[in-house]
């Protein structure tokens, strides 16, 4: 639901109502089993009986990463102390100082 949508609470019904049909629509057809494989045979005999795929990159190219030469020339100084040492650490999260989970039980009272 999109922040808007929850301003009222009649909206915000109406969005929880639209996402239930969602969810319960996949789970359907995922559960069927016999409409999916009736919507991909449609799409492939089909919608999609005389298109033929012409990608616009083939396999020989290769990325433009010289694009990007300098922001990254700029930025990798800056971002190499954040790199994971495995050869100190056994988390990325612990090399950072953040203990999982975050949030600290209450204490028990006697």
């Amino acid at each position: 639901m999109s922040g808007i949508a929850s301003a009222t609470p009649i909206a915000h019904k109406g969005g929880v109502a639209g996402a239930k049909v969602q969810a319960l629509t996949v789970l359907d057809l995922l559960l069927d089993g016999k409409t999916i494989a009736a919507a991909k045979d449609y799409f492939v005999n089909v919608q999609t009986k005389d298109t033929k795929y012409t990608p616009f990159i083939t396999k020989d190219d290769k990325p433009a990463t010289f694009l990007n030469a300098d922001i990254m020339e700029r930025y990798r100084p800056l971002q190499r102390p954040l790199y994971y040492d495995s050869s100190k650490y056994k988390t990325y999260l612990e090399q950072l100082g953040i203990t999982y989970p975050t949030v600290k039980p209450k204490p028990v009272s006697d």
